[in-house]
């Protein structure tokens, strides 16, 4: 089904087909474990028994890990699993363990391998709804992710401003750079607008203020104001980012200024 060890998440995303219609999915965590799926736009994630699980907007079919000692171990209070009738295909799954009625449903367990670390997962499936979805949670647990858990980010400008001249031209451009990056920090979107080269500029750049990403950078360069063979003035800025889900990564951008007609700088592109 999955690897001999869950991957690392490296920031790519995921879409299903299911029923021949493709769900778009959102990159989802585990609240407690260092675990993450890539949830389909029909579920939900919400709390179950203090553990984290993905599921129908009723809760009564989902997907939940939880973390167990060894291969061997059962976790405390759980059941034993078994294999029952109607659960034969899922056999083909090396990490399939079998599974145990709750009411008039059915939980399927397999166990999974991260950072050699083992976790069990339960899929919860009601009869009524168990054809569909659960060839969706099998998909759902072949592309889990692990995440390990790291502190918040602590956001803001940490920049050490480069040499631009004394020029009041190159002045304002630097000026218009750091206003622009407080404003990414500060999800401020009137200050953000404010930097831009046109209103179209700011409405296609705008996924840096519009979401809850933290922004901390951290360093900054510049290539020769204009750069060189352009009308551009381009610098440079490295920053670590922090997504709501706890991802972090380290990223780098060159954001280009353009001169306007009344003869300032304002940002045209970060890219």
């Amino acid at each position: 089904m999955i690897k001999d060890e869950v991957p690392e998440y490296d920031g790519s995303g995921r879409a299903y087909t299911t029923g021949g219609t493709e769900l778009k999915a959102d990159y989802s965590s585990d609240r407690n474990l260092p675990l993450a799926v890539f949830m389909p736009e029909n579920l939900i994630r919400f709390e179950r028994n203090g553990r984290t699980a993905w599921g129908t907007s009723d809760k009564s079919n989902w997907i939940s890990f939880r973390k167990i000692q060894t291969d061997d171990s059962a976790p405390a209070g759980a059941h034993k699993p078994e294999i029952a009738d109607g659960a034969a295909a899922l056999l083909q799954y090396k990490e399939y363990q079998g599974g145990y009625p709750d009411g008039n449903s059915r939980v399927d367990v397999f166990r999974i391998r991260a950072k050699e670390q083992i976790y069990q997962a339960e899929i919860r499936t009601t009869p009524e709804q168990r054809e569909e979805l659960l060839p969706l949670f099998i998909d759902i647990l072949r592309e889990v992710q692990y995440m390990k858990k790291r502190t918040p980010l602590v956001a803001g400008v940490f920049i050490q401003e480069p040499n631009v001249g004394g020029g009041k031209e190159n002045r304002q451009m630097l000026n218009e750079v750091m206003i622009c990056l407080q404003a990414i920090v500060a999800h401020d979107k009137k200050k953000f607008m404010s930097t831009m080269y046109s209103p179209e500029t700011g409405d296609y750049l705008s996924f840096f203020i519009n979401t809850s990403t933290s922004y901390r950078f951290t360093e900054m360069t510049y290539e020769g104001i204009p750069a060189e063979g352009t009308q551009r003035a381009n610098f440079d800025v490295s920053f670590q980012y922090m997504t709501d889900e706890g991802y972090q990564a380290d990223q780098s951008y060159t954001i280009s200024l353009l001169r306007t007609k009344q003869g300032e700088w304002k940002v045209a592109n970060i890219d």
